[in-house]
């Protein structure tokens, strides 16, 4: 048995953010959120369940007024340290950052050309007890990314998503490439991608992983083959490159992987 298991957000989608700095609420346009991430060894990334189009009518709630309301609605998808939610609530019980920054960044995002909406996400400094940058991201496919899930398919290969996006982002990801939605783990860390992985591997699976990012490291060195992208064209850390078994430049290359 075969199974393949894909990263979403630069794996199979390019992607495209635009991110609110709260140090001096200017808006931009960055891809490498994980990157921005690990400039800082106590920030974390938060992702939020709930759909842009509905947390953005909560405008006029504080986002920690709103995670305090909504505990089940976001979750900690990226993150170097121990923490949990509880922490986090606690630690930003001080901070004011209204879900109108959020607003203003989905509604900049919904005028650029996107295929999906993958969510709205903040990045905490756990150490200072502030939101750093607020965010929504969403992406379109890369143009090869429906061609290789039928071959793989075709192939006999099971396919599975493990990203650290929102469930109802990945359904809809999912709906579009035909995987079955009982292959989905949404806002899946670091250390849930080697969980599925490893599961996989239990269950008598051959696996593959193709990630893009530090946050796929322990699924990619924990998989039979490890398969890192760098189509997104993001600066990565040179020790990512050793974690993995191949390195491609187009997602249209796991074929030729696989086919080996």
């Amino acid at each position: 048995m075969k199974a393949i298991v894909f990263d979403n957000a630069g794996t199979l989608l390019k992607r495209v953010t635009v991110i609110k700095d709260m140090s001096n609420n200017n808006l931009f346009l960055e891809t490498n959120t994980i990157g921005l991430a690990n400039q800082n060894t106590h920030r974390i990334i938060v992702v939020f369940q709930t759909p842009a189009k509905k947390l953005i009518k909560h405008s006029n709630l504080s986002i920690i007024e709103y995670m305090k309301k909504h505990p089940n609605e976001f979750e900690i998808a990226y993150s170097r340290i121990d923490i949990d939610k509880k922490f986090v609530i606690s630690c930003l019980s001080d901070d004011d950052t209204s879900i109108s920054n959020i607003r203003d960044t989905a509604l900049e995002l919904n005028r650029l050309n996107i295929e999906i909406c993958s969510g709205c996400a903040i990045m905490v400094d756990t150490l200072n007890c502030k939101i750093d940058y607020v965010y929504t991201a969403g992406g379109l496919f890369f143009k090869c990314t429906s061609t290789v899930i039928k071959t793989l398919k075709n192939y006999g290969y099971e396919i599975y998503l493990a990203s650290g996006d929102n469930k109802k982002s990945l359904m809809k990801v999912a709906s579009c490439l035909n995987i079955s939605q009982n292959n989905i783990f949404d806002t899946c860390n670091i250390d849930c991608k080697k969980h599925v992985v490893d599961k996989l591997k239990q269950n008598g699976y051959y696996v593959y992983m193709v990630g893009n990012h530090t946050n796929d490291r322990l699924a990619l060195k924990t998989a039979d083959i490890g398969i890192l992208t760098t189509q997104q064209n993001e600066q990565l850390p040179k020790d990512l490159f050793d974690d993995a078994d191949y390195i491609i430049d187009d997602i249209k290359d796991v074929l030729k992987v696989v086919e080996k």
